[in-house]
């Protein structure tokens, strides 16, 4: 292939690999596979290559996808255009959340699939569920403010608040409140240290300064309405509770996609610890995606109609509308009281 081709040539040449790795090459590569992802490639690549605002916050814009009919919005010059290369440009040459083909055929064959997206972040992967399997159910959690906008952004732009809720709370395995780092983009993240400094969540503005650190709400995810097809978790270390938790067996969901990270991690080896982890809540096959050094990305899947013999019995799945998750503060995306409510961000 032309990429193992590329790799090994720049590992034969350690001056062109530092070349192709440095931080303005790097921009223009992520910024030519986003463009060929979106419908006005040339207006992305102005977006992308425009001169920063200093003290500004990133611009936001709206895009339409190539490859199907729906309205994403990315804030450029961040983070947010790694993540949709990633899940629609086809980093490294392939799409991170395809499903591996042992169980893709067996989601594609539902016409609405019902989904949990642990983390949603943007709204990108919801984006990406909704293009593969148009009738899907989902039910988003994102604590981060900024974040939380964007998302109920790309809702409503789409006319899915129907078939798609938020939640703007953190998942973990208790229900209270939590530090949490905001600001970050896709890196915003639970504080897992115990007590850690909280600012109040009272007035103050929407967006949150870079790494301030506010109070959220948490729900323990066990406690929810589990029983679904597909849960996707990406939570920046906020996994290793739901994880190590003796109640894993008993989730109602026979397909995981997971993003794990070192952060957090009670044991030395991350990677070797989700697999573990995994296998012995019932999940018996398992294909990585992606790892690196301090995360990496996996399905894992039960085999179908066989659960452990340790699986507590599946409450009763809804139908209709996404199910409200109690303790959740669950909202119509994208409505003008949504986006009013978001949790705001006081001053630190």
């Amino acid at each position: 292939m032309i990429s193992e081709a590329i790799r090994k040539t720049l590992a034969r040449a350690p001056a062109l690999a530092a070349l192709v790795k440095s931080r303005p090459l790097q921009h223009l590569v992520q910024t030519l596979r986003g463009a060929k992802a979106v419908r006005e490639p040339l207006r992305f690549v102005a977006l992308q290559l425009e001169p920063s605002r200093a003290a500004a916050p990133p611009r936001a814009a709206a895009h339409r996808l190539r490859d199907a009919n729906l309205t994403i919005f990315l804030r450029h010059r961040t983070r947010d255009v790694h993540i949709f290369n990633e899940i629609f440009g086809g980093t490294g040459g392939r799409r991170s959340y395809e499903p591996p083909p042992a169980i893709a055929a067996t989601l594609d064959a539902n016409a609405a699939p019902s989904i949990l997206d642990l983390g949603a972040n943007i709204g990108l992967f919801g984006a990406y569920a909704m293009s593969r399997w148009p009738g899907a159910q989902i039910r988003s959690f994102e604590p981060d403010p900024t974040n939380l906008s964007m998302l109920t952004r790309l809702i409503a732009a789409n006319g899915l608040q129907r078939r798609w809720s938020v939640a703007d709370v953190a998942v973990a395995n208790h229900a209270g409140e939590m530090g949490f780092t905001a600001g970050l983009f896709a890196d915003s993240h639970l504080e897992l240290a115990a007590n850690p400094p909280a600012s109040s969540s009272a007035a103050g503005p929407r967006a949150c300064a870079p790494g301030q650190t506010i109070t959220v709400k948490t729900i323990d995810i066990f406690e929810q309405d589990h029983d679904v097809d597909l849960i996707k978790i990406d939570i920046e270390g906020g996994e290793w509770a739901i994880l190590t938790d003796p109640r894993l067996a008993g989730l109602g969901a026979d397909v995981l996609v997971l993003e794990w990270h070192a952060r957090g991690c009670p044991e030395p080896d991350a990677a070797a610890s989700t697999l573990r982890l995994l296998r012995a809540a019932g999940y018996g096959h398992v294909q990585e995606t992606e790892r690196g050094r301090n995360n990496g990305l996996l399905w894992a899947w039960r085999e179908t109609g066989g659960a452990p013999a340790t699986r507590e019995p599946r409450p009763t799945r809804r139908s209709g509308v996404p199910a409200r998750l109690s303790g959740a503060p669950t909202r119509a995306a994208g409505s003008p009281a949504a986006l009013a409510s978001t949790r705001p961000c006081a001053p630190s």
